[in-house]
């Protein structure tokens, strides 16, 4: 059977690493995965081939074609709430799913972490609506939105409320109230003069970051001794789901955090 990730670029994705990982422990010598760069534009022939042709059991989804892929299957709930999907599992009725909102729950739980009560979140794309939702299933309250452009979050504050959350949004950089958790979603540069600030208002940081490691986020929550999360830990936990889905056969969020890691490593080497 076959498999991938599709993406534009996909090249960097660490998904390979972690199915190809997946598939050797559970020996299932005859699958193969491979990231596949598609644009938006060939998306749908790309996405309805496969669709088509028994020998795929599905995709991982990436940027920027999470919202895109809606449409080319029946959504689970949290895709349909976020409105996009990371999985789509191929058969008679095409599927997609959104593992990132359980994929951050695990990663949480994995560290050990208290339920957090209050957040802030930087961004407002499909990934930060993704972490609302795990965080709202995590017990979140209260949650403050920092965006560079306030009037773009606008949905992002509406699924908020529709969860029962307190939210607040802000313009990048203004003051950030004490919080249990502060989670970026936006390209390290955007976040490095808001990164002191940040982590002391935080008892965590998440970036989704992981490349080039420590971001100025994490290095700035790193010096004061906070918890740091990063993006290799919501990719190991949302490839526990998606591995699952696509194959029928488990991982466990630490092999996948092993696999990326390694990975990773040793990319930094060449």
């Amino acid at each position: 059977m076959r498999s991938g990730v599709i993406g534009d670029p996909a090249g960097h994705s660490l998904s390979p690493a972690i199915h190809r990982e997946g598939y050797r422990l559970n020996a299932l010598d005859d699958w193969s995965y491979d990231a596949y760069t598609v644009t938006a534009a060939d998306l749908a022939t790309f996405v309805r081939t496969r669709i088509d042709d028994p020998d795929w059991a599905g995709l991982s989804v990436t940027a920027p074609h999470k919202e895109a892929i809606v449409s080319f299957g029946d959504p689970d709930e949290p895709t349909r709430l976020i409105g996009g999907g990371n999985t789509i599992v191929f058969g008679d009725e095409p599927r997609v799913y959104n593992t990132d909102v359980p994929g951050f729950i695990g990663a949480w739980l994995a560290h050990g972490l208290a339920a957090p009560r209050s957040a802030a979140i930087l961004g407002n794309g499909a990934t930060a609506r993704s972490i609302v939702l795990a965080l709202a299933d995590l017990g979140v309250r209260e949650l403050t939105v920092f965006a560079r452009r306030p009037e773009r979050a606008a949905a992002l504050a509406q699924l908020a409320s529709t969860l029962g959350l307190t939210t607040d949004v802000r313009s990048l950089g203004e003051g950030a109230d004490r919080v249990d958790l502060v989670a970026s979603t936006i390209p390290a540069a955007a976040a490095a003069p808001h990164a002191d600030a940040l982590a002391t208002a935080a008892d965590v940081v998440f970036d989704v970051v992981y490349d080039p490691w420590p971001t100025p986020l994490t290095a700035a929550a790193q010096r004061k001794g906070r918890m740091v999360l990063n993006g290799l830990d919501l990719l190991a936990g949302q490839a526990v789901d998606q591995f699952h889905l696509l194959t029928g056969h488990r991982v466990t969020y630490q092999q996948c955090r092993s696999a990326a890691g390694r990975e990773l490593k040793a990319r930094s080497a060449l």
